[in-house]
């Protein structure tokens, strides 16, 4: 098995604790930042916590179907979420050359008081299955890209919103 990675990071002007809990929690906050962009979240085995099995399904005329993930670390004092993509719809993971998906979002606090994220990515590659490393790259560049979008309008959401 082969390992594609690719890691990213963005400055965002927002406490630590305030985002962690949006990105862990994606059921309560993706429908209020982007409405309608999920149909459903559903959590198909555990609580929310490590080893919890979730399927976000997206609505009809979306680009995409569905993702299955699972939780993996959900450190709340050193704001880590881990969580591995194991199966979904062919154009965010094409389960045929990629095995799973790993991710890990890390929070960091600067020295003058904002918040780093970093997201690291590894793309796991079936054994005896030819991949193009730069295709693979590219596409986990461009997930972090829209990740960080999101995280954007989380952002915006949590300065209009400052009791989360």
């Amino acid at each position: 098995m082969g390992v594609v990675t690719f890691e990213g990071q963005i400055e965002l002007p927002i406490a630590a604790t305030k985002i962690f809990k949006m990105i862990s929690e994606p059921e309560i906050y993706i429908p209020k930042v982007l409405p309608g962009f999920v149909k459903s979240f559903e959590n198909l085995q555990g609580d929310g916590g490590p080893g919890t099995v979730r399927q976000f399904t997206f609505p009809e005329g979306s680009q995409y179907s569905h993702v299955k993930e699972t939780v993996d670390v959900v450190d709340k004092e050193n704001f880590i979420f881990q969580y591995t993509v194991i199966g979904g719809d062919p154009a965010l993971i094409d389960t045929s050359i990629i095995e799973k998906l790993c991710c890990q979002v890390k929070f960091e606090i600067s020295p003058d008081g904002r918040t780093i994220c970093k997201r690291n990515s590894k793309a796991y590659t079936i054994d005896g299955v030819e991949v193009k490393e730069e295709e693979i790259r590219a596409t986990l560049e461009n997930a972090t890209q829209v990740f960080f979008q999101v995280l954007k309008l989380e952002e915006a959401y949590a300065l209009a919103n400052p009791d989360i």
